[in-house]
Parts: C-alpha cells; structure tokens; sequence
C-alpha cells in the first residue's frame, strides 16, 4: 500500500472537508457551500462511499481529498502531502519518495486502463456478441478508420468478463477498483462496472486513457456510464477527443463544444476537427483552463433542447468567470483614467436546429454546419433570446428580474457601443426607458466589474467601504425572514409553520435552525408567556445576539395586521421550502445519476417525483397569499 493510501484509509473524506466546509448530510451525501466560489444554494457535494467531492455549480471542480486541501489551502501535493500525513499520524519517508509514488500509482492505472481499452476494441472487432453494437456505429456511418483511430469497444453483457481478462493480465482487484473498472456493491461483491456498451476510451490531452464512457443499446437506463471519480478521471475536467483535437483548435483559434462522444467522432471523420464534449456536464472552469492555452474563441454547440440550453447558459457564464481577462486603462468622458477587465477570449453559442445533433448536421448539411458556425451567437444575443422565453415582462416582476438578468450579462462587455446596442434591445423588450437602464448597468460595472480591476491594477489604493445604493439587498435572507416574523409572535406563525412544512432541516445556516429550535416550544404552546429575551436565554452569545438583531429588523418595520402578517409568513415560508425542496430534488437527481440498479434508479424517480408534487403544492400556497392569487380565487368563488 502507497503513503497515498494509507492516508486515504485512515482520514475520513467528510471529516476532512467539514474542517473547512460546513457540510449537511443529504442521503448517501453530505452538500455544503462550495469554498471554491461564490453562491447561496449549495452545490458542493462529498461522497463518502468514494471517499471523494464534487462541486456541481459553477466552478465544476472535483477529486479526493488531496485535490480539495491542495485547492483550498493553494499547496502543491507535496505540501498537502505532508499536512495531510500529519493528521492521519502516518509517517512520511523523504517528500520525494512519496511523490514518486503516487507517480508510480497514476502511471499504473494508466496501465490498467490501456488494457482494458485493447480488450474493449477487440471484443467489439472480433465477438460475435458485439454484432448489435457493430451494426448500430455501422447505422452510425462511423467508418472502420474511426473505430480504430478512437479506439472504441464493446464490454461483454457479462458480471465478471472483463475482471478475469484484467487478472490473466497481471491486474490486481484492487487495481481494478481504483481505475473504477469494477465496483463493489453494499454486500461486499465485486463485479465489472460496464456491461453490454458500447465503450469510449477518454483520453486527457497527452492521450493517456484516463476513464471511460458507456453507452447501452436499449432503453435500460442510465443511457451513459462513466467512469466514476478516481485518481485519474473526473468528468468535469476532461473533454473528450481533446488529445485528437488539440492541433486543430490551436491551428484554427477556435474550440467548439459539443455534448457526446458521437457528436466528437463523427465529425472528425469527416473533416470538422475542432471538436470536443464535455461529455453531460457543464463547461467548467477546468475545461477553461485547458482550452484557454490553445485558442481564443469557444463556441458551444450544445442541444437544442431545454437542457442544453441551460447548459450552454452555465457554459457562458463559467466561461465569463474564468478565461483570461485583461486590465486595461480606459478614459471616460471627462479625460480620467478607470481600469476595466476585457475578457481575454471571445464565447459564442451555435443554436443547432431543433431535433439534430452535431454529427447528423455535418453527416447531411455540411456547408449549413460552416454557416452556423460563422454566425454563432455572441454570449449576450442567445442570452437575450432565451429570456425572451423565460420572463414575463407584462408583470412588474418580469420586467425587473428579466432587465436585472440581461444588464448583467452585458455589464462584462468592454465595448461601449456594443452596451449601448444591447440596453436598446432590452428597453424594447421590457418597454423601460434606457436612461433607468443604463443607469443600474453603470451601477453594476462599478459594483462587480471596474472595482475588482482596480484593486488590483492599484494595490496602493484602499478598498472604499462605502457602498453603492446598489449593494444594498431588495431584502432579508429567506432564512432570516422566516425566523424574525416566528420571533414576532410564534403562536400566530404555528399554524403557516406546519401547513408550510418547515421544520429545522429548511435552514441551512446551523445558527438558524438553533434558533428555530429554541422557538418550537412557544409555537407548540400558545397559551405560555413570551418574550424574545426567553428565547435569548435558552441560546449561546452569538446565537442571542441575532436573536435581537432579527427582532428589531421585524419591529422596525411598519404595523402589520395579523391577515398581512400571515400573508408574509406564508410567501416567507413557501419561498425557504421551495427553496429545500429544489435542493433535496437536486440531490437525488445527482445520485440518480450514479445509480446502476434499474429498481434503485425507479425508487429514486418515484421520490423526485413525490418532491415534486410538493413542490407544487408549495408553489399554489404561495400563489394563494399574493395579490394576483387572491384575486383569481375571489373571481373563481364569484363564478
């Protein structure tokens, strides 16, 4: 056994990370926020069972707890190495020795990998069982050239084939494990992971095989398999046909991003090289960072369909985050010197027609293919179209959320003319004059754009700690919310507590669901004294302190009869659990996602679904205390 892991098999992953993240358990899963960028919903994920972590937001990030403690505490691994070593209490021979040894592992799975993608490739050539899979890529017009060049296989519909093949060739079960080409159920048997698929060697960009992917045949689900997290593979930082495509993108000086494997391979066959998937996942700032040194245009070209839609949307905007940006100095109007970011690469987004994919669009239409890809849309274009079909601007609402959406997209663009082009379309679009809109934008390029670039393009000048009218928050945390109108009178909030469902799992912060504990047994006993100074006694100093800052908040506010305060506790209320409920279906979705049993992948549908007629019926409360619900309930009872 490595010092690598030994100190894996002493270090718990959960205990480690919730050193530094404050993580809730979530099923199998613990989730927190993710210390590696900034968000409210969390979407940091750690798998115990795997002993690793995985952040499904915007940064996209993921690996073992060597990878998480090299991150966060910005070490090398030799570094983390040693910090890691010493809280598992394992002795470390000379820093170099453990580094080759992990070298020593990484190159052994490699190893691994490489035979299981020969005996993949010629299963799929020679076995008569592939003779579906054969016929389907033949179906495909993928070309024999094709099948060689990417190496692609079948895996035998058979629990053992491939873990026989691998030990006759000198491979441990172990080893095995750790290349995540078998896996062991909860009744401790080991068995091959991919069985009857088509299969996708998944090289990094040096054309190590790193993992794999499946595809099945039938409608059995999941559809596609990968690798799970391992030393090698993890999903989110690999593009799939990177190490073919590699010269072409830098050649051309574009990257364009496509969702499968198909959609990379058919391509390539017939001249179109410039292609990569990022295999289901959104594009991440690991992506970025590969791409970014070979070009400085990213197209994605992703489904038609909602989802990947909303995939390339994540895609832009992560691509926004994290490519190269440069300061540079800009005059305004009156002569003075402001330093702004310009994004040192340009994105795009290619809108495939409706119903195709990549390689069915080159395979028929070629010179369409080119056409799209020479109009493909600036980042601000597509997101103005699909807000055009997300928001409705005939309400106030949809006016303020779809403009807030839109000014801040454009707020990144660097060049005047091109923001001017944009607020127009959007005062067009939500019918606001462009005068009130381009005062929030310069609002928002202050607030998150020319202010960061100015520190750190003059170091010497103090962070003002004045702040712009526009920091200031519309309103409380959902959270807080709740809790100052319970703090208010808890023997009127009982009755909206429990028609809502909110109980202490709706809070996230640990300080808040103290405190709502602290309040259960004034809402369960209406009839006992109360003040808000009984509760700041049964609470630590800090949690007591808050206590009275959330009560003068409330107080503060203007007289509320107890019909309005009822209305308030309800929107309160169904906005904290609609908020729980979408995290607790994420959740599942994500391990549905893993799952390999047919009955665990229905029993995981059924609560999803469950979920969501809650969230239904949480969402009709809600309707019920607005303004526009009470007044279709009132024409419905007239009627």
């Amino acid at each position: 056994m490595s010092v690598v892991d030994e100190i894996k098999q002493r270090l718990d992953v959960v205990e480690v990370i919730g050193s530094y993240v404050a993580l809730k358990k979530a099923g199998a899963t613990f989730k927190g926020l993710c210390p590696f960028h900034t968000e409210k919903t969390p979407s940091f994920v750690v798998f115990p069972n795997t002993q690793s972590w995985h952040c499904f937001g915007a940064c996209g990030t993921g690996g073992d707890i060597f990878s998480f403690v090299m991150r966060h505490e910005n070490l090398d691994f030799g570094e983390a190495l040693k910090l890691l070593a010493q809280r598992a209490g394992v002795e470390l021979e000379p820093l170099s020795t453990g580094a080759r040894e992990h070298a020593e592992v990484l190159e052994r799975l490699r190893e691994v990998n490489v035979i299981a993608a020969e005996y993949y490739h010629r299963v799929l050539i020679e076995s008569q069982e592939a003779a579906g899979a054969r016929a389907y890529l033949e179906r495909r017009q993928m070309s024999p050239a094709s099948l060689r060049s990417f190496q692609v296989g079948f895996a035998p519909n058979d629990w053992h084939r491939l873990g026989e093949h691998l030990r006759s060739k000198g491979v441990s079960q172990q080893e095995a494990l750790d290349a995540g080409l078998l896996t062991r159920n909860d009744a401790g048997n080991v068995y091959d992971r991919f069985r009857g698929r088509i299969m996708f060697p998944i090289r990094d960009i040096q054309g190590h095989v790193v993992g794999f992917g499946g595809r099945v045949l039938d409608d059995s689900q999941p559809k596609y398999l990968n690798t799970p997290q391992t030393e090698l593979f993890d999903k989110s930082s690999v593009l799939y046909g990177i190490d073919r495509a590699r010269q072409s993108i830098r050649e051309t000086g574009t990257a364009i991003i496509v969702e499968g494997y198909m959609d990379v391979i058919l391509p390539h066959q017939f001249g179109a090289t410039n292609l990569v998937a990022c295999m289901g996942t959104a594009l991440s700032e690991s992506h970025i960072s590969v791409l970014k040194r070979l070009c400085n245009t990213v197209i994605l070209a992703l489904d038609a369909d909602e989802a990947g839609q909303r995939a390339a949307e994540r895609g832009t905007l992560a691509a926004a985050e994290h490519l190269p940006k440069d300061i540079v100095p800009v005059p305004d109007a009156r002569g003075m010197i402001r330093y702004e970011e310009r994004l040192g690469a340009e994105v795009r987004v290619l809108l495939l027609p409706d119903g195709m994919d990549p390689d069915e669009l080159i395979l028929s239409d070629r010179a369409q293919w080119d056409s799209l890809v020479e109009e493909a849309l600036p980042v601000p274009e597509f997101h103005l179209q699909r807000a055009r079909q997300t928001y409705d601007v005939s309400t106030a609402r949809g006016k303020q959320e779809g403009a807030e959406h839109m000014l801040g997209i454009i707020a990144s663009l660097d060049n005047p003319v091109q923001r001017a082009h944009y607020v127009q379309r959007i005062a067009q679009w939500v019918r606001v004059d462009e005068r009130t809109l381009s005062r929030r934008l310069d609002a928002l390029r202050r607030e998150s754009g020319t202010q960061p670039a100015r520190r750190r393009a003059q170091r010497s000048i103090e962070q003002s700690s004045e702040k712009t009218s526009g920091d200031t928050a519309a309103g409380t945390a959902p959270e807080e919310h709740v809790l100052s109108l319970v703090i208010k009178s808890p023997r009127l909030a009982s009755s909206v507590v429990e028609e809502t469902g909110i109980d202490e799992s709706s809070f996230e912060d640990p300080r808040h669901r103290e405190i709502f504990r602290a309040l259960i047994p004034f809402m369960h006993n209406p009839d006992a004294p109360y003040n808000t100074g009984d509760i700041i006694a049964a609470l630590d100093t800090e949690s007591g302190t808050q206590v009275e800052s959330l009560a003068r908040q409330i107080s503060s506010g203007p007289p509320m009869s107890e019909d309005m305060y009822r209305e308030d506790l309800i929107k309160a209320c169904t906005r904290l659990r609609r908020q729980e409920v979408g995290r607790r279906m994420q959740e599942l979705r994500y391990v549905q996602m893993e799952a390999e049993d047919e009955g665990e992948i229905r029993d995981l549908g059924a609560r999803i679904a469950t979920l969501t007629v809650e969230y239904l019926r949480i969402e009709r409360l809600f309707q019920s205390a607005t303004y526009t619900g009470k007044r279709q309930q009132q024409q419905t009872g007239s009627s």
